[in-house]
C-alpha cells in the first residue's frame, strides 16, 4: 500500500474514485447522484444504492452536515506508528445538509467536546499531488 511521506497510507484511486479525491484537492465536496432516483451515493460505486441504476452523475454537494455518530480512537489503528501523534482520532459518521450520509475524520475538537447532533463543515487536507481528503471540523 502506498503511503505518504508521513508513513499514513493513502487510498487506492482507481477510475471510479479518482473524481472525489480530485474534487478534494480543489476543496469541493463531491458524490455521485443517481439520473434516475436521485440518491447520493458515498462511497463511490458502480450503480446507485439505492435503485441500482448505473446512471451516476458527480455534483458538488455542500459541506455541513450534523454528527449521526462518533468513536474515539485513543490507540494506533492498522499497526501504522506514525499515526501516534494524531491520537486521539474522533472518527464520525455524518448526515449531510444535502442528505447523504459519509464518514469522516473531525478535527479541532477535543473528544469530550464532539457530541451526536453537532454541526461541522468539511475542511481539506493534502494527501498526494492528485488528492485531498476531505475532514471535519465544528461548523
Amino acid at each position: 500500500m502506498a503511503q505518504t511521506p508521513q508513513g499514513k497510507p493513502l487510498p487506492q484511486i482507481t477510475d471510479q474514485t479518482r473524481p472525489f479525491w480530485s474534487a478534494a484537492k480543489q476543496r469541493k465536496l463531491v458524490m455521485q447522484k443517481c439520473d434516475r432516483c436521485g440518491t447520493l451515493n458515498f462511497y463511490p460505486k458502480p450503480w446507485c444504492v439505492e435503485c441500482g441504476n448505473r446512471g451516476l452523475d458527480w455534483v458538488e454537494v455542500k459541506p455541513y452536515g450534523t454528527i449521526y455518530s462518533l468513536t474515539t480512537a485513543y490507540a494506533v489503528m492498522m499497526n501504522y506508528p506514525d499515526w501516534k501523534d494524531d491520537l486521539p482520532v474522533i472518527m464520525c459518521i455524518i448526515d449531510l445538509d444535502d442528505g447523504a450520509r459519509m464518514y469522516g475524520q473531525l478535527t479541532d475538537c477535543a473528544p469530550d467536546k464532539a457530541h451526536i447532533g453537532m454541526r461541522v463543515q468539511a475542511h481539506f487536507v493534502d494527501i498526494s499531488e492528485e488528492a485531498a481528503i476531505p475532514k471535519f471540523r465544528p461548523a
